[in-house]
């Protein structure tokens, strides 16, 4: 890698971001196309706070190209940019920000794809599933709409804000009226006692459990969901990238549970974040 004046910056925007795989692998993937001295990509550890004022200086600086938005910023920077792509309008979240010649700034959310596509591509099925999600932010808007869109019979959403939850039932039921989807508070999940608050959870096992929330980041102990809940689950399925086998992964393999980790979502994903921040600009 060759930097000089003419090489064009990309970002991975996110609080943390010391525990990101997304430099490495992107600065890899350049390189694998010859990029390596056009495009490089540096970590910004930017606060909520501050979100608005580095967008808004990113928005002038000529040789910035795009970003990579991570947590907890993917529904937030939706207000601070100038157009987004269907997928992120009706998500309401972005993971990738590709700016223009004239310093517009265009969003669009991949997480979704990312997710499905790496469930299948390790040979797992969608179509007919029975999911159940904690978490109702960015990605994991995006994750369950990508799961409505492939199929997925039913989803039941936790979340520490039920309200947050229930909002993105009603967007989900907005665009697929015949979709399956519920939504329960956090203390049906967190009983680690064996007494099943919910027994109507229970009628039927779980095809897929997600952690779509930011639980496990950086070695955390708090678990997404109980050893009472992962063991009616046949596949536990992660999107914290750091560490790659968090808590809720080592507690679901003792159980004998099927695993997947979080950087499949990552990878299958990654050539489709670049294309988009290094986009031709339009005329």
């Amino acid at each position: 890698m060759t930097i000089t004046g003419k090489t064009r910056i990309l970002a991975l925007i996110g609080d943390p971001v010391a525990q990101a795989k997304t430099p490495a692998r992107i600065n890899q993937l350049l390189a694998e196309q010859d990029q390596q001295d056009d495009y490089v990509l540096v970590p910004m550890h930017v606060s909520s706070g501050n979100l608005h004022a580095v967008m808004s200086g990113l928005r002038h600086m000529q040789n910035f190209a795009g970003a990579v938005i991570t947590m907890p910023h993917k529904v937030a920077i939706c207000a601070l940019l100038d157009t987004l792509t269907p997928e992120a309008q009706t998500t309401g979240a972005v993971n990738v920000v590709y700016r223009d010649a004239q310093g517009r700034l265009h969003g669009h959310i991949l997480d979704g794809a990312g997710f499905v596509n790496g469930l299948l591509a390790a040979g797992y099925k969608v179509q007919g599933s029975h999911c159940l999600m904690r978490g109702a932010g960015g990605a994991a808007s995006a994750i369950a709409f990508a799961l409505a869109q492939h199929g997925c019979q039913s989803l039941r959403i936790y979340n520490r804000s039920v309200k947050k939850a229930e909002f993105l039932k009603d967007q989900l039921l907005l665009a697929y009226p015949e979709f399956k989807v519920t939504v329960a508070a956090d203390d049906e999940l967190v009983d680690n006692t064996g007494t099943q608050t919910n027994p109507l959870l229970f009628q039927r096992d779980i095809d897929i459990a997600i952690n779509a929330s930011s639980l496990g980041m950086q070695g955390q102990d708090n678990l997404p969901f109980s050893s009472n809940i992962i063991k009616h689950c046949k596949l536990v399925a992660e999107c914290v990238i750091a560490p790659e086998q968090t808590a809720l992964l080592q507690l679901a393999n003792s159980l004998g549970i099927k695993t997947h980790v979080g950087l499949n979502m990552l990878n299958s994903q990654l050539a489709l974040m670049l294309e988009f921040m290094t986009r031709p600009s339009p005329k």
